[in-house]
């Protein structure tokens, strides 16, 4: 009880507060990702942002391909993306963050005079190290479990070994030292705070994995019971087209409740994704399907189960011991092992399917060739599947570390033949508004 009454006390304060704080000048702030990533790994702390006063016109994402081996494509565009971002918000400068294989595309970047001139400060999270502060821009540098040993000389070095590579970078712990840095005093809470459910909003992109460019489709928005997954009424909230490069919205959804966000494209897979309730606006919700020759043809299909990608931007740790492991839950079966996800995998996103389609389940062990790729992990699990999708499945997780808590999405049996069905967990816990 007390917990929902600060809450709802803080939420109040920031609505008061709010003409004054974006009346105060504020540099624009540009996140760069990492390998594999996307603005998905920007989207707890740009809510975080939001609600110590950053206006949604500050806050930008800048995604580029990372199968790509080299990043001179990707310097040159931040270069673009940067000019673009000064020319909409009449700042003379951004502040960049940037994490993994994205400081390197930000070292580079810097490493031009007329380029460093442009930014004002620098966060270097788990990724490149360096004798001094690239392009003698003020840095801060936050090293995870990924590079413990990491150092920016010249920089201010922080250590949070005990975090996972990503959730160095999506975590409240690094948004405390990130937001002290860019503003020179701590933050006013360091919570993703809820709006009232009226106000909430959504928006983002579809996109091609891992290349993040735009994918054209039919986007459905529909309510659905948080218990069964089933959809609420005959028609969908919102059914739109999205534009060239993938984005949609932003659209008004009751914050709370549960949704499924449908992607439809002539002679593809359906795609469908159930997010945890919004509980505050997100504007870099990313829908990702697989490219063509990608990882989803890895992923056995069939009309008699159900396909199942659960993500989530905290990795997922199965070998820390009873008081630091993640439990992941389908129907109350446990996915996860030490085999599927040891903390050295930097495990994100889990895979599961029936391997071999054979209706039945070995979980345990790691499907081929899922252990040998970055960040991503399967493992054989049977789910029956109806051709009507009339049946529920509960995916639950048990978050690791003090206070990790239960959270469960119900999503629809969909086959696999023709659907692929995506989870998306927080890498918080969120409060709800008291």
């Amino acid at each position: 009880m007390k917990g929902a009454v600060l809450v709802s006390a803080l939420a109040l304060l920031f609505s008061m507060a709010s003409p004054v704080a974006h009346a105060e000048a504020r540099t624009p702030v540009v996140f760069v990702h990492g390998q594999q990533g996307s603005a998905q790994q920007w989207q707890s702390n740009a809510k975080r942002f939001s609600g110590n006063g950053y206006a949604d016109h500050l806050l930008h994402a800048y995604e580029y391909d990372t199968s790509v081996p080299t990043n001179d494509l990707a310097v040159a565009g931040l270069e673009s993306f940067i000019a673009a971002v000064r020319t909409r918000t009449g700042a003379s400068t951004v502040d960049v963050i940037a994490h993994s294989r994205g400081t390197a595309v930000v070292h580079a970047f810097l490493a031009a005079p007329e380029r460093a001139a442009l930014v004002r400060r620098y966060v270097n999270v788990d990724g490149r190290s360096g004798a001094a502060p690239p392009g003698g821009v003020p840095t801060l540098a936050l090293w995870g479990s990924l590079q413990p040993n990491g150092s920016i000389g010249g920089a201010t070095n922080v250590y949070l070994t005990t975090l996972g590579h990503t959730e160095t970078t999506t975590s409240a712990d690094g948004f405390a030292h990130i937001h002290r840095f860019l503003r020179d005093r701590p933050a006013l809470t360091t919570r993703v705070l809820p709006e009232p459910p009226a106000a909430v909003r959504i928006a983002g992109r579809a996109t091609l994995f891992p290349q993040n460019t735009g994918v054209r489709a039919l986007l459905q928005v529909w309510e659905v019971d948080g218990a069964t997954g089933a959809r609420r009424g005959p028609v969908p909230r919102y059914a739109l087209r999205t534009a060239a490069d993938g984005s949609f919205g932003p659209l008004p959804v009751t914050g709370g409740r549960h949704h499924e966000l449908v992607l439809l494209r002539e002679g593809q897979q359906t795609y469908h994704y159930y997010p945890e309730p919004f509980e505050r606006s997100d504007r870099f919700l990313r829908l990702q399907v697989s490219a063509p020759g990608g990882i989803g043809d890895q992923v056995d299909k069939c009309p008699t189960h159900t396909a199942l990608t659960v993500v989530r931007n905290r990795e997922w740790w199965a070998d820390q011991g009873p008081a630091d492991t993640d439990r992941l839950e389908v129907d109350g079966v446990d996915l996860l092992s030490p085999a599927v996800a040891p903390r050295l995998r930097q495990v994100l996103a889990a895979f599961a399917f029936d391997d071999g389609c054979d209706l039945a389940s070995t979980p345990g062990a790691v499907v081929p060739p899922f252990g040998s790729l970055p960040f991503l992990t399967a493992t054989d699990a049977y789910v029956p599947a109806r051709a009507d999708a009339g049946g529920t499945v509960r995916v639950t997780q048990v978050a690791r570390g003090t206070g990790g808590g239960s959270r469960t999405v119900a999503v629809r049996n969909w086959p696999s033949d023709a659907h692929s069905v995506t989870v998306q967990f927080k890498d918080y816990l969120d409060v709800r508004a008291g």
